[in-house]
């Protein structure tokens, strides 16, 4: 059943911009949409439009049954002085009025127990037990369980959590609340990994439907059913996730690519035909009927090529560092106005052509980590020192060592000493073109400000890379070529971020930060989600202690149990190294010139994929058994 229908939307932007060029979709009951497009392309536009928020300039929008339909900004803060537990609750207004109005009926028939009066009370309470009356507290208590709030922290104000543990509960209780669809722009926003695995789970066992914008490819891959793509103000629409649609559209645009070329020549080779013979009186005739083919033939267009994209080229050659790049050792840190450290004995040691993700939940000071790396803050115990020959670039998270007081061309100059000419040069592979330059920094959008920023550490011959969040508010293009860019770079980069499919591509090493210190992992995303697992497995919640290092032991079982874990250990280091060339190979667009070889490194890769999740596992149980015998 259909929930909303929208044909033929037509929308305009400052009056003469067409943003919506035809647009139109439908969605059904209970169905979960992934709605994708480039920065500016209307995306929220469209949500405002389906929501009510704004009237299209033509077409129309049909919410079939009056069905209701729910959504959320970009920016989620709920605020106020409601408790956390309240707000939540409220989710349930429908239920709670209802089981007012059931309370107010017991006190009436306990006074009259008239007929009348027990017929509408054996109705009511019918339907507010299959609407989930006596349930609907414990669904919240539960909810907030796994939001993460414990039970102490249920009676607090909203308003004094923080922005990401505020956006949480704003998707909460829209979801909880169960509209027929949901819209939700960006939902990821201000999430660390935790809060967005469990939205994962929230989204994709929600009764109601659910369009959602978002640039987070992981997430898209695990909760949409299916893909819509606004582009030029129209939609299409793609079965199955965001990597089934990435496939899918390569192979429609390659096919149209063909069929492009192949019209282009064969209406070449009628045009010259009827040039070269409509004036011969023994082939006029011919030319005639060649152009009455052409005629109808029409021409054919490739798929489109306008759209630009962000050309980011990290591969120069840097100087050479030592090797230890950046080390941390005992460090304490507590913010001025806190009662209690931040951080306590961190240490840390990345070396030279390491790329370290430093991951954590939010508000485990992984920002402030990576503030004392750059010199910006002393620690108040320990030290934290570059290595020889280092020269680091830091790009943090709000951005604001920008000037916004000065233009774009301004701010680049200023910080490159580039000349006017050279700065628009690289400005223009920024996107930034025309008038653009001469935009104050302060009046540019978060995506347009991060593309500055990395701007001017491209041509900063920085060796370390030092990045707080580098994908925040760009597009999935952007981060595509960020990541091409990155796996390019001959330096040694150390960032932060909750994008998982920019982390399993670029993590050679997790750090996680939580509970004061630092737990190393030394191997990539996915190395560390099996670790995680296992942690999880292992600890029934305890507190997770440092794994010891497995060696041979002292009887025959431990040395087997040791030379099998260090065997399948050297397997996956191998088997992550060929990935990861395979996976470099299939980024570079000239493979594909090469059918055959194409295929091959395509097939080579879907089974060293599947190789290496059977290695993790079996890896996980070789762990376990080298704690069962003691090693």
């Amino acid at each position: 059943m259909k929930v909303l229908i929208a044909r033929d939307l037509v929308k305009y932007h400052g009056g003469d911009l067409k943003v919506l060029s035809g647009a139109s979709l439908s969605v059904e009951t209970g169905e979960k949409i992934g709605l994708v497009g480039r920065n500016g392309a209307g995306k929220t536009t469209l949500l405002n439009v389906l929501a009510g928020g704004s009237e299209p300039d033509g077409g129309t929008v049909e919410r079939v049954a009056d069905a209701k339909i729910g959504m959320t900004s970009q920016e989620l803060f709920v605020g106020g002085e409601r408790s956390v537990e309240e707000e939540i609750v409220s989710a349930f207004e429908a239920l709670i009025q209802r089981e007012k109005e059931l309370e107010d009926l017991e006190s009436r028939i306990s006074g009259d127990p008239s007929p009348r009066l027990l017929e509408r009370y054996g109705r009511l309470q019918a339907e507010f037990d299959r609407d989930g009356g006596y349930e609907y507290r414990a669904k919240a208590a539960s909810t907030l369980s796994s939001l993460g709030f414990e039970p102490a922290d249920w009676k607090r104000p909203v308003g004094s959590f923080s922005g990401g543990e505020q956006s949480r509960v704003a998707l909460a209780k829209l979801l909880l609340s169960e509209p027929d669809l949901v819209l939700l722009d960006e939902p990821t926003n201000h999430l660390d990994l935790k809060a967005i695995e469990w939205l994962e789970s929230f989204v994709k066992n929600a009764k109601s439907a659910v369009l959602v914008v978002s640039h987070d490819r992981y997430f898209l891959d695990a909760v949409a059913g299916s893909i819509l793509e606004l582009d030029g103000g129209k939609l299409t629409r793609y079965p199955g996730n965001y990597t089934k649609y990435a496939a899918e559209k390569k192979a429609r645009d390659e096919q149209l690519a063909r069929k492009a070329k192949a019209n282009a020549e064969r209406r070449e080779q009628l045009e010259r035909f009827i040039e070269k013979n409509r004036a011969k009186a023994t082939k006029a005739k011919q030319a005639k009927s060649k152009q009455r083919l052409l005629d109808r033939m029409g021409k054919v267009e490739g798929p489109k090529s306008g759209q630009k994209n962000v050309r980011v080229d990290l591969s120069a050659e840097t100087a050479r560092a030592g090797r230890v790049v950046l080390e941390m050792e005992s460090v304490r840190y507590r913010h001025e106005d806190a009662d209690e450290p931040l951080l306590e004995e961190l240490g840390l040691v990345v070396e030279r052509g390491e790329r370290v993700a430093l991951l954590g939940p939010n508000g485990t000071g992984k920002s402030t980590v990576m503030r004392l790396a750059t010199g910006e803050l002393r620690p108040q115990g320990g030290r934290v020192r570059l290595g020889n020959n280092v020269t680091p670039a830091y790009q943090d998270q709000q951005l604001a060592r920008l000037d916004g007081g000065k233009t774009v061309l301004e701010e680049a100059m200023t910080a490159t000493g580039l000349e006017a000419a050279e700065a628009r040069d690289l400005l223009g592979a920024f996107l930034f073109s025309g008038d653009d330059v001469f935009k104050k920094v302060s009046a540019l959008s978060g995506g347009e400000k991060n593309r500055l920023s990395l701007a001017e550490i491209v041509v900063s011959g920085a060796n370390l890379l030092l990045l707080d969040e580098p994908t925040n508010n760009l597009d999935i293009p952007a981060r595509e070529a960020l990541e091409e860019a990155l796996l390019g770079y001959r330096g040694t980069l150390f960032f932060i971020s909750h994008d998982r499919y920019f982390l399993r591509k670029l993590a050679t090493r997790v750090v996680e930060l939580e509970g004061k210190k630092l737990t190393d992992y030394l191997g990539g995303y996915d190395y560390y989600r099996a670790h995680r697992r296992l942690d999880a497995k292992e600890g029934g919640g305890r507190t997770r202690q440092p794994r010891r290092r497995v060696r041979p032991g002292l009887d025959r079982r431990q040395n087997v149990v040791a030379t099998r874990l260090v065997a399948v250990e050297g397997e996956i280091d191998a088997t992550e190294r060929r990935v990861a060339r395979l996976e470099k190979e299939l980024a570079n667009s000239s493979l594909y010139a090469d059918g055959e070889r194409s295929r091959k490194v395509v097939t080579e890769h879907r089974q060293l994929k599947g190789v290496l999740e059977g290695l993790y596992e079996d890896w996980g149980e070789l762990v376990q058994e080298a704690e069962e015998v003691g090693l």
